[in-house]
């Protein structure tokens, strides 16, 4: 016995395609802890990658690079204030290593649109 269609690939009814929603853009919309927690989760990653390894050469500057792909997603995302976001959870993951992690952080963040001076 065969499964009966499910997917209709008909057009929508005329109420439906008359109220489509409002697009809201990432750059128009504040970005939440939520949307940003997951860069924030990926620096402290690499964070802590640089202070159990080598703190020059290759592994540096793979390091420096990955911090600056989530930052500039980061940016994408939600602008300065998303970036600020991911500041703000790093520093608050552990706050005695806050000041040198942000010090990375702005480093390797250094020339981003939206990162501020």
């Amino acid at each position: 016995m065969k499964r009966p269609l499910t997917t209709s690939f008909s057009a929508p009814p005329p109420a439906q395609a008359a109220s489509p929603e409002p697009a809201t853009t990432a750059a128009t919309t504040a970005a939440s802890w939520r949307d940003v927690a997951p860069f924030a989760a990926a620096l402290i990653a690499t964070l802590e990658g640089i202070e159990t390894g080598p703190k020059a050469g290759p592994a540096m500057r793979a390091h420096r690079s990955a911090m600056r792909r989530q930052g500039a997603a980061a940016a994408a995302l939600g602008g300065s204030e998303a970036l600020e976001a991911v500041l703000h959870q790093v520093a608050e993951a552990d706050a005695a290593r806050a000041a040198q992690r942000l010090a990375l952080i702005r480093e390797a963040w250094t020339g981003l649109p939206g990162a501020g001076a």
